[in-house]
């Protein structure tokens, strides 16, 4: 099934706005650094079958609308979803200025192959995935859980309560119907296992330290990073929109100016990105992943997955859940 296409004189205003943004990239202020905590290391233990696999949807530029596949033995986990194939029918609910905005910006990056027949194509059964963790509830990341059977949806509290208000309030940080395909399957993260890093909080999915969800809040009041440590030793950090890039995070620098106003709570935003700058410091062998940074997924995966090799079945999933 094909998408409907973003309309060309939306295409043309996104080019112009992507040249702006990338002509800004050269003013970023250096924001105010945060008191970095004594690391606390927690051990990972994660199983030899453990796999990580990259999943785009979308793609215009250097950006790009991906998700991550974890493949555990104890159940599969599906991070960000991408946009929906019906983008633009969902988001006329919008006055026209909200949609011009979503045009020219996420619009860019609708998929023209739906999520589920994605993960079919690389031997993951969207039915069978554990968890669907969004980083955050914006369209281009909840979109493509529309395209999905219904899978548990794991989300921080404040996250749970903007797409809970979402359902009943039509909110720009929020498609409506996003919301309302969420919100009965949502359950929250329990971030109750101490210290991370130089992180106060974390969840720990299963138990063994292999998939670790971190809160960084501020582009939206609940948005979150999953850190993945493969069998080999390697950290992959995806931070979502806490940073556009890596360079901001391991420069401590705030977002272009142009793309500032994407940040739902700025000064909170802008102290996230110094907590995660603390964090590569402290860790520096950790892989950064952004969001839409296409270039550190091609560091990191080289190309998007062609196949997502199962983990080895028959080892119990933990007694303990990282949701209550």
């Amino acid at each position: 099934m094909s998408s409907p296409r973003t309309p060309a004189p939306a295409r043309l205003g996104s080019l112009l706005a992507l040249a702006l943004a990338l002509l800004a990239l050269a003013c970023r202020p250096i924001l105010p650094a945060v008191e970095a905590p004594k690391p606390t290391r927690v051990k990972a233990t994660p199983p030899p079958s453990l796999t990580l696999c990259w999943v785009e949807s979308g793609r215009f530029g250097p950006a790009t609308a991906s998700a991550l596949v974890i493949r555990h033995p104890a159940g599969d986990v599906l991070v960000d979803a991408g946009n929906s194939l019906n983008f633009l029918a969902e988001i006329e609910v919008y006055d026209p200025p909200e949609r011009r905005r979503l045009r020219r910006l996420p619009g860019l990056l609708v998929p023209k192959t739906g999520l589920s027949d994605q993960l079919k194509a690389i031997d993951v059964d969207p039915a069978g995935i554990r968890w669907f963790i969004p980083t955050h509830a914006h369209v281009d990341h909840l979109g493509g859980y529309l395209d999905l059977p219904p899978i548990p949806v794991l989300l921080s509290a404040p996250e749970r309560a903007l797409i809970e208000r979402g359902a009943e309030e039509r909110l720009n940080e929020v498609v409506p119907a996003h919301a309302a395909a969420i919100v009965p399957h949502a359950n929250t993260l329990d971030f109750a296992s101490g210290p991370y890093e130089t992180f106060p909080a974390h969840a720990d999915l299963f138990g063994d330290g292999s998939v670790i969800v971190l809160p960084l809040p501020g582009h939206t009041p609940g948005s979150v990073g999953v850190l993945v440590t493969l069998p080999e030793g390697r950290r992959i950090l995806h931070v979502g929109d806490a940073a556009n890039d890596r360079k901001g995070i391991r420069k401590r620098w705030a977002k272009p100016k142009l793309l500032r106003w994407t940040d739902g709570d700025r000064p909170q935003a802008e102290e996230t990105v110094a907590e995660l700058h603390n964090l590569v410091e402290a860790a520096p062998k950790i892989e950064l992943l952004p969001a839409h940074e296409r270039s550190a997924y091609r560091k990191v995966f080289g190309a998007p997955s062609r196949a997502c090799p199962r983990p080895i079945a028959g080892v119990d999933a933990p007694a303990t859940s990282p949701a209550r």
